[in-house]
């Protein structure tokens, strides 16, 4: 008998033993998610605002290869499409172009490139589809444009 309550002890010890470490294991799982979830949305952030600032430059480098263009070939088409093929090379798309191209005065020559680009996010992008408001608030930072003249 005496043994028998021993036993059912150590059973029971061995138990309370095992609900500790279950919850140790719940406590890491926890934390593990958590951090995941926290690098995820940090990668998202850092992938916005470097396209945000990248666009921009994109934009002005894209107006100064057009400018280069036009004052080698003297032709506006070439001139946009080097533009176009710039910004497409760096993963943006060129929206909009406006030129003051002259042969006469190339020195006096302006181009203003709008291009945007679209940032990879691995969560982010599903926030485009949530209501009232928030879903636009989200494409509008997800779907950056900047109008940029070239540097001349």
């Amino acid at each position: 008998m005496r043994t028998r309550a021993i036993a059912d002890r150590r059973q029971a010890v061995g138990l309370s033993r095992w609900q500790r470490q279950d919850g140790f294991v719940r406590g890491v799982i926890y934390t593990a998610v958590a951090l995941v979830v926290v690098a995820v949305i940090v990668l998202d952030v850092v992938s916005v605002v470097n396209t945000s600032l990248g666009v921009r430059q994109n934009a002005t480098d894209a107006a100064n290869q057009a400018l280069s263009t036009y004052v080698q070939t003297e032709n506006t088409g070439v001139a946009m499409m080097s533009a176009s093929s710039f910004l497409k090379y760096h993963g943006a798309i060129l929206l909009k172009s406006q030129s003051r191209l002259t042969s006469s005065a190339p020195q006096q020559a302006r181009v203003t490139i709008t291009a945007a680009k679209t940032p990879h996010t691995y969560v982010f992008h599903y926030f485009q589809s949530l209501p009232l408001g928030v879903g636009t608030w989200f494409h509008k930072i997800l779907h950056p444009q900047a109008t940029e003249t070239d540097a001349s």
